[in-house]
Parts: structure tokens; sequence; C-alpha cells
């Protein structure tokens, strides 16, 4: 369903406006249910309504401000810093920040949206697999899916594609990359590097991304998949011999949460294990914390591998 359409019959007869509850806005908006009660509380913003139940429902501006907010926070903006806006404000500063996005062809780009709109999941994984197969898996990650995640979202805020065809675009991709990790060969060169995400973070495309990455660059990097709880990634990181773990945090996890879980995460472990951290949910945060690095994309955790492994006499 796109909420662009509701409430506009054409009769001519008043409608009463049109609410949304909770779950409904979570699904359309990418914004967490938890998230949207916490912002509710420390930003005053949404203010839902009640209904009879007792339950929050949402008017139509507050799911379509959401949206907004939730592209600029992909984008790399803090929700304290946005939140208060006006829908103008808001969209004058996503066209300023669409202007300075790399881009892909346009040819491709069209492309990209007419296979979303085709609703074909075998269509939509055929052509990503062709744009794999064509660039290489390097090429593809750094470069092409960085752009088309940007293009697919943009094409949600728009309401050009729905939100579960947004979910559907991402599966494809995860599921892409997992078959092409499972076609590499075995790496076995240190750093030895445990990928995961915290508790009540379950997206996992930035750490099969890094996965990727490091196994074509011979790191012996596991994916341990998400949500693991803490005590869990340190009994890991000590059986399995660990050098680093590596995390990642989505947009929609809060960053103070993000950094009291690393803050925990580096007391547990000893400091011969390195943790590294990256994601939208830190890009701009101006908190450090001792012992733990921040990474804001790819070129420069493959970076950071190369001075590790110089660091330690290691690998190629």
């Amino acid at each position: 369903m796109n909420i662009s359409s509701i409430g506009n019959s054409g009769n001519g007869i008043a409608e009463m406006p049109v609410r949304l509850p909770i779950n409904a806005v979570e699904r359309e908006t990418g914004v967490s249910k938890e998230l949207l009660r916490m912002w509710e509380r420390r930003y005053h913003f949404p203010t839902p309504d009640r209904d009879d139940q007792g339950d929050r429902i949402y008017s139509l501006d507050q799911v379509n401000k959401l949206r907004l907010l939730r592209r600029l926070i992909d984008a790399g903006f803090r929700p304290g810093k946005i939140i208060t806006m006006a829908i103008p404000d808001l969209e004058n500063l996503l066209r300023s920040q669409n202007k300075t996005q790399a881009s892909i062809s346009p040819e491709i780009e069209k492309e990209l949206i007419e296979v979303m709109q085709s609703k074909d999941p075998h269509s939509i994984r055929e052509y990503l697999s062709h744009q794999m197969i064509k660039l290489g898996l390097q090429t593809f990650i750094i470069e092409f899916l960085q752009h088309a995640n940007f293009i697919i979202g943009e094409a949600w805020m728009q309401g050009i594609i729905e939100v579960h065809e947004e979910h559907l675009y991402t599966e494809q991709v995860q599921s892409l990359i997992r078959t092409a990790i499972t076609n590499l060969r075995a790496a076995t060169e240190p750093p030895h590097i445990m990928l995961t995400t915290a508790p009540e973070e379950s997206h996992t495309l930035g750490i099969l991304m890094v996965e990727a990455m490091m196994r074509l660059d011979n790191v012996d990097a596991i994916c341990f998949g998400a949500q693991m709880p803490i005590r869990d990634i340190a009994q890991a990181a000590s059986k399995h011999k660990m050098n680093i773990v590596a995390l990642s945090f989505s947009a929609s996890y809060p960053t103070s949460k993000a950094i009291e879980f690393l803050e925990e995460l580096r007391f547990r472990l000893p400091l011969s294990v390195d943790i590294w951290a990256g994601g939208n949910c830190l890009r701009t945060t101006r908190r450090s914390i001792e012992a733990v690095e921040f990474f804001h994309d790819l070129e420069s955790i493959q970076k950071a591998v190369t001075i590790w492994r110089r660091t330690h006499g290691a690998g190629k």
C-alpha cells in the first residue's frame, strides 16, 4: 500500500483524517517501533493520537516526515539535529544531499527501477547477478551497490516502490552475496575477523559486504550472524582466537545504545582483540572509545587490514 494514495476518493465527500497504527508506520517508514517510541520520549516527535483502545495512531503528515527523516539518517544525519525541521526544509536538505551523491549511469538507474517495478524476485536476482558478473564482486559491492542502495531508498521514499519491495531488493542482494562468498576459496590469512551485530540489530547487509571484501583479500573473516549478546561474542572470540571483532550498526539503531554496547564489549574483550565498528548509526558521532576504531566505508577497512598486517608482520 502506498500511503500517498490514501484518503483521496475523488468523490467530493469529506473523509475522516487517515491515521495509521504503529505497525503500519514501521512498515511504511522503515523506522522501528522501538525507535518511534524513543523519539517520542526524547524529541517529542512523532506525536501520535490514540485510538479507542489507547494504541498509537499516526497522521499521514507525520508518516511522510518520518520517511524523510529515515532517508536523511541513512545519509549520515543525526536525528536530534533534524527531527524538529519542517517537511519542506527536510525535502530541501535531502535534495541538496542528492546532488552530492555519486551516481551510476542514468541507463542503469532506469533499468534498476524498472526491474524493481516488475515485482518479480527472479528478474531482480537475475539483473543483480548480471551486474555482479559484468563488474566483478569487488566493483559490484564498492561501486554498484553503494549507489544502487541509495537509488532504491530514494525510489521508496518517493513512493515509486513499496517498502516491501525495498526489503525484497535487500534480501536478493544478501542472497547473491552469500552465494558469491561460498564460491570463493577458503581464506586462511590473518587477521582473523569475527563479524556480527548487536542485539536488536537485524540488518546484516553491512557485515555481508565486509565479509565478501575481506575474503577477496584472503582475510579469514567469519560471519556469526546477527544479534549476538556480548557474552557470546566474548566467548566466541576467545574460542576461535579472533584478532578483530567487527560490528555493523544501521541508521535505525540508536547511536547512544551502540556506544554503550561497544564500551561494554571493549571492557569484556582483552586489548589484544581489536574492535572495529561501522554503519550509518556511527557516521556522524563525535564520541570515541579507547581501543575501538570506527569506519565509514569499505575502502577504509581494506586499508586498516593492510596496516594491521604490516604492524603484525602477517598476511600477504
